[in-house]
Formats: C-alpha cells, sequence, structure tokens
C-alpha cells in the first residue's frame, strides 16, 4: 500500500477535487429498480404502436376488397350495357315447395342476406320448417335468396356451326348469369327452364264466324267470372311439322283453397298448354283455335290434393306466349318450317341453339311494325359465387429465347379481378373441404346432362375457361397428352397462362376446345372472346338486381306479385293515397313512372307527372309497411292520386340494374348440432361486405 493511499484511507481524500469525483461516480450509477422502470416505460409504449398496426392492416385490407368488389360491379355492367337487348325482365327470389312447384317469393326484401334455411346439419344441407330440403346452404343464402331469371333473352340470333354436321347449325345464345341449376321436367312438374317467344295479342270476346285475326291474338271469354276461359291460335289442318304446339300462360288470380278464404296467387310456371288441331273451331279460316279452360290448367297443376277453384283473375297480369319445343341435340335435323325449336347443348352451362329459321321470322301485329322473333328464356342461376371475366384472349409472344433442350412456346397471360382463389380440399366459410365448381368440374348430377369435366387438368381448380364463339369449353391439358399443360392459374395472383399446343409460333395460340357436339378441335385462341369462370376466397359473389321491365297495376296491398303495384287509397283507408306501393322484393330498385294523375293542395285542378324518376323504399310511419315511392319527394304539395280522368298512374317501369358485389371475411365451423349451426350462421352473415353499382337500364316492351 503506497503512502498516499494509506493517509486516504485513515485521513479521507487528500483534496476537495477528488472528493468531488468519488461522489460523481456513485451519483452516475443506475439501480435495476430503474432500469425495470424503464423496460417497461419502453413495453407499454412499444404495444401502444403493435396496437395500431393490425388495426391499420385490417383497414388497407378492408379498402382493397372494396376496391375488388367496385371494378367487379364495373366490369359486370359494362358487360350489360353491351347486350342491352338480352337484358332479363326481371330477376326474382324463388323457392319449391314439397310439391317441386316453384314459388315466386315477392314479400323477400332483396336486403335481407339471411338464410332460407330454417335447420342446416353438419354435412351443410339446409331444410325449411317442414323438414323439405332446400339443399346447401350456401346456395340459399346471401345472393342466391334471388336467381330465379325471368325473360332474359333477345332476337333469335343469327345462326352460325358450333359443331360438326348440320345438326349444330342454328342461332346460338349463351345465358349471361350461367351456369344455370337445371333440373328436368317430371311426371308432375314442368322443366325450370322455360324458353317461350313473343307476348300474344290479348282480344276480349270470341272471334266472330267473319273476324280477321292473326296468330300472335289469342281471345278471352268469360272475363268477368271463375269461368274464363282463352282461345288460343292451334294452327291450320292437316300434318304439318308444328301441328301441336305449347303456350306459356302466367297469370295472378283469386281463388278458394279448400274451404278457406279467398286468397289472391301468382301462376307463373305452369304445365305447358298444349293445342293440337283435334277440336279446333268451326269458322274454317286460318288460323283456327282451341279454347281451353283456365280452371282446368289449375287443375292439372294442382298436385297438393287440396281443391282450388278460380273466382277472379286479374286481366292486367294474363300473359300468352308460344313455347320453343326442344329437340333431341344428337343429329336430329331442325324443321323446315317450324320456327319455335331450340335445342340445349348445354344445361350446366346455359347453351341454347335455336333453329336457323328463327332469325329470318317475323311476328305480324295489326296496326303495328312487324317485329323480330324473340326467344326468352326464365332459369334459375346456380350460384353467384361463381364469377364472370369476359375478355379477349391477346397475342402470344414467347416467354424466352428457344433452344434445343427448351424450345419455348407461345405464351397469353390475362389477370383475373381477383387474386386468390378457392383451392379445392382446403376449409371453406363453414369448415367443410372446398369442392370443384359443381357440374362443370365434376360430372353433373343430372343423369344425361352435358358433361364438359374432360376439359379440366388433372385437380380441378375451379376455373373453367369458355368459348363465346361456340359455346364449347377449352381444355387445360392436351386430352391427347396429359402431361402438356394448355391452361394454367395462379391461386394468388390470378394469372391465367394459355400455352401453345402445337408449338408452331406462325399461326398463333392454338388451342384445344370441347365442343357441345363432344368432339374436340384445335382452334386459334388469338383475340377469340372467351368467358372465365372462377371462384374467389372471401365468398365473394357478384349478383344483378334488376326489379321488373314493365308493372301492372293491382286492386288491392294483399299479397302483391312482381312486377305489380297498387296505388294508395284504392280500396279505402289503405295506404296513403299520395303513394304508389311495390312488393317488398322491390326494396331498394328504382322505377320510372310513364304517367300519374294527382291532386295538391291550393287548387282545384288535376295535374300530371311524366316520366318521372322514383326510388323504391321503405318508409317509417307507414301502416302498410311496405316500400313505396311518394310523389311529395317532387311535388311537396301532392295529397292524393287522381283518378278523375281515369288514369291514376301508368307506364311504371324498372328503371335500373343494380350489381352487387357480396363478400365476407370471416369464418366458422359446422356441428352436428342442427341449432347452434343456425346460431353460428346468422353470426356469420351478420359480416357481409357489400358495395352496389347501378346504371340506368331498361328492357324494351315485351307487350304491343
Amino acid at each position: 500500500m503506497s503512502h498516499l493511499e494509506f493517509m486516504t484511507q485513515f485521513c479521507g481524500p487528500a483534496s476537495l477535487t477528488e472528493i468531488r469525483m468519488q461522489r460523481n461516480r456513485r451519483t452516475l450509477a443506475t439501480t435495476l429498480i430503474e432500469v425495470l422502470v424503464v423496460i417497461v416505460v419502453f413495453l407499454i409504449g412499444i404495444l401502444a404502436v403493435i396496437q395500431i398496426f393490425p388495426k391499420g392492416f385490417q383497414l388497407l385490407l378492408l379498402n382493397r376488397n372494396r376496391e375488388v368488389a367496385q371494378a367487379l360491379a364495373r366490369d359486370y355492367v359494362e358487360m350489360l350495357k353491351s347486350k342491352p337487348d338480352q337484358l332479363p325482365e326481371q330477376i326474382v327470389s324463388a323457392y319449391y315447395d314439397l310439391n317441386g312447384n316453384l314459388i315466386i317469393n315477392s314479400a323477400k326484401d332483396p336486403n335481407d342476406l339471411g338464410t332460407l334455411a330454417a335447420a342446416v346439419n353438419g354435412n351443410a344441407f339446409g331444410t325449411d320448417i317442414n323438414g323439405v330440403g332446400l339443399g346447401n346452404w350456401q346456395l340459399i343464402s346471401g345472393s342466391n335468396v334471388f336467381r330465379r331469371v325471368i325473360g332474359e333473352g333477345r332476337r333469335v340470333p343469327s345462326p352460325r356451326a358450333v359443331g360438326t354436321g348440320t345438326a349444330y347449325f342454328g342461332g346460338l345464345m349463351i345465358l349471361q348469369f350461367g351456369p344455370i341449376n337445371y333440373q328436368p321436367a317430371t311426371a308432375t312438374t314442368p322443366a325450370n327452364i322455360s324458353v317461350y317467344g313473343n307476348d300474344l295479342e290479348q282480344i276480349i270476346g270470341i272471334p266472330g264466324f267473319q273476324t280477321l285475326r292473326t296468330d300472335y291474338q289469342y281471345f278471352v271469354s268469360s272475363p268477368n267470372n271463375g269461368q274464363i276461359a282463352i282461345s288460343l291460335p292451334s294452327g291450320s289442318l292437316g300434318p304439318p311439322a308444328d301441328t301441336k304446339r305449347q303456350y306459356r300462360v302466367s297469370f295472378s288470380a283469386y281463388v278458394n283453397i279448400g274451404t278457406g278464404p279467398v286468397v289472391k296467387r301468382d301462376y307463373s310456371e305452369l304445365v305447358p298448354v298444349v293445342v293440337d288441331d283435334q277440336n279446333p273451331d268451326a269458322s274454317g279460316q286460318l288460323p283456327l283455335s282451341v279454347a281451353f279452360s283456365l280452371q282446368t290448367l289449375l287443375n292439372l297443376n294442382n298436385v297438393s290434393g287440396t281443391p282450388i277453384t278460380l273466382d277472379e283473375v286479374d286481366l292486367n297480369t294474363l300473359r300468352v306466349e308460344r313455347f320453343f319445343l326442344p329437340i333431341p341435340k344428337d343429329a336430329t335435323p331442325f324443321s323446315q318450317t317450324d320456327p319455335y325449336q331450340y335445342k340445349l347443348l348445354n344445361e350446366n352451362l346455359g347453351v341454347i341453339l335455336f333453329n336457323p329459321i328463327g332469325n329470318a321470322t317475323f311476328v305480324s301485329r295489326e296496326g303495328h311494325d312487324r317485329e323480330p322473333l324473340t326467344a326468352r328464356v326464365n332459369y334459375d342461376v346456380y350460384d353467384w359465387r361463381i364469377l364472370h371475366d369476359d375478355f379477349r384472349i391477346d397475342t402470344g409472344v414467347l416467354p424466352g429465347e428457344p433452344s434445343a433442350v427448351d424450345p419455348q412456346v407461345l405464351t397469353a397471360q390475362h389477370k383475373l379481378p381477383i387474386g386468390s382463389l378457392k383451392v379445392a380440399g382446403l376449409a371453406g366459410p363453414d369448415g367443410l373441404p372446398i369442392t370443384p365448381i359443381p357440374t362443370l368440374e365434376v360430372p353433373p348430377p343430372v343423369a344425361g346432362t352435358t358433361d364438359t369435366s374432360t376439359a379440366n387438368g388433372p385437380s380441378a381448380d375451379n376455373f373453367v375457361l369458355v368459348d363465346l364463339d361456340t359455346g364449347g369449353v377449352f381444355c387445360e391439358v392436351n386430352t391427347n397428352n396429359r402431361t402438356q399443360s394448355l391452361i394454367t392459374v395462379n391461386k394468388n395472383t390470378g394469372v391465367v397462362t394459355i400455352n401453345d399446343i402445337d408449338g408452331d409460333s406462325t399461326n398463333g395460340i392454338t388451342g384445344e376446345l370441347l365442343l357441345p357436339d363432344g368432339t374436340t378441335m384445335n382452334v386459334q385462341m388469338d383475340n377469340r372472346a372467351v368467358r372465365a369462370l372462377y371462384m374467389a376466397n372471401q365468398e365473394y359473389s357478384v349478383q344483378v338486381l334488376k326489379a321488373a321491365s314493365q308493372y301492372t297495376v293491382s286492386a288491392t296491398a294483399a299479397n302483391l306479385a312482381t312486377g305489380q303495384f297498387y296505388m294508395g287509397g284504392t280500396v279505402a283507408t289503405v295506404g296513403q293515397p299520395w303513394r304508389i306501393y311495390f312488393p317488398q322484393s322491390d326494396n331498394g330498385r328504382k322505377v320510372t313512372v310513364g304517367e300519374v294523375t294527382y291532386l295538391r293542395n291550393g287548387d282545384n285542378f288535376v295535374h300530371d307527372l311524366l316520366a318521372q324518376d322514383f326510388l323504391v323504399k321503405v318508409r317509417p310511419g307507414d301502416a302498410l309497411n311496405m316500400p313505396s315511392i311518394d310523389l311529395t319527394d317532387v311535388d311537396p304539395n301532392a295529397t292524393a292520386i287522381s283518378f278523375q280522368n281515369g288514369i291514376g298512374a301508368r307506364g311504371i317501369k324498372g328503371a335500373s340494374v343494380a350489381v352487387r358485389v357480396l363478400w365476407n371475411p370471416t369464418a366458422f365451423h359446422l356441428t352436428p348440432d342442427g341449432p347452434t349451426n343456425m346460431s353460428k350462421l346468422n353470426q356469420w352473415g351478420q359480416a357481409w361486405r357489400k358495395t352496389t353499382n347501378e346504371t340506368f337500364l331498361q328492357k324494351e316492351d315485351n307487350n304491343r
């Protein structure tokens, strides 16, 4: 020990500076408690910052999904605008009863996305309150509640060849909203797809002996009681191919069911009325006609066992059209004289071929210009979650430099609007494995219907490419060399890659096409119009909502059918007299009122509104609790619709078409317990997101 250290130990520091240095060293030290406090403060701050990121990510994801949904809606609107003549008359909510009869549910609000099922089992199968099977819950929930298409169609298309041989030459129509849910006819119910032509002209009274008539008129007798009958054109005497005709008859009527009260019922999908020349009228004129009782028609369609007695028919709703008759597609020639024939080339995609002479057929009406023969179709959309993307294939390019070991082939690519596609086998929204697109990627359940599953690759990828020129399906692998991939889709990015099949870059991209007749052929794909059908994650669906193209007036507000309206005050004290009411299924739709006459405060004159647009909506406090349009939205002084000039309101039409995109980013798991499943399903349904794009688009009049 040095002398200085000894002195410091026993006598303290030798100087004041040294004392200060030692004190400062003790003061600068950090205790364990202080370190822990600092760590806690930092953790609290970091956790606060971390909590911001998930919400930010969720907001970014929500905005991205909304942008994708809006793009899907815009694309679909443009597709509808490109084919305004094929726009359907309306799209309605419908289901099938215990006897297989189609019931249109006009009381269903399109904003109600809840399931039609009352119970769902562990296998995703839903039943109604009576235990009647309704099918997979996904097909009776959300957008799929409204999937019955009424009257989609246009003039019979120009003929073309869509297969080999003359049997596959005709006017091709591919339904806009396919794939379709096809159910063939049974002994008691017609097929759920029906094809029919222009409306026949209605004439009240029996035609006299010398009365001139046309092939597009029908006559109504006893219109004011339950004995109402219609006389339908039967053609001429003799053996021509079109001797036996079939007619579509639809109407709303007041009926007695058993011993109960008189109720209003809508009949739109009845067994066809078959008319032949066995018992024509005795006028000797052409065309001859045959009378048919509407009560007889109801009896033919009544399989419930409870008698139904016709009390009164609403003549405003009575419509008659001639059916197109289906004929076998395989090697069966079309008639040379009967234009009312068609072939259902693909019952699942909705591909229809019409008799080629139909394009040159016209309907002549007294006092009107000739109009071309129109073909209209009623059918069920299979699943709005099967998305559409119509595009033209780009010219192929070589992805790299050809070499002896890597010759390279022409390749074209297309980006789908949604990148995240479903993968078969992974868990779906209900915890069950995702399946391939039904009826397209797997053999269809209905025997004898078209099977296009051979066009898919080794594994179903929830993607199908349809040729819009022929209605065929492009093969994803070479059917003669299953190792050669022709079409692939990246499930994460949504990029579709199309490869040349023949390796010859001089003739563009060549692909293999499965034609409607079941044969395959190689076709050039450059600039070819195609439709991609695919399914995306998060249950994306693109749904079309459309009000009726034309509305008829109802004398009562009770049980308004689709395509009907009720003027408030028609029945005393029922409804506000300045409002026009519509069925619940029209809530949120836009309509145009051709003319309405009304009264207003301050004068005694009858006023007119012409070609005015309105939004149909539910208005709080209205005792009827039905969606309506309100004249005070245009004229605040309007007090009541006036019938002094015998008009009231007329010329009401659906004014727009709405495209709604739904998606749901959440999931749940089905259990063996039905009530638990319904609770989970209802909770899951609260997470639906939606965006709607609406455009002014009307279908032309179908009545002359």
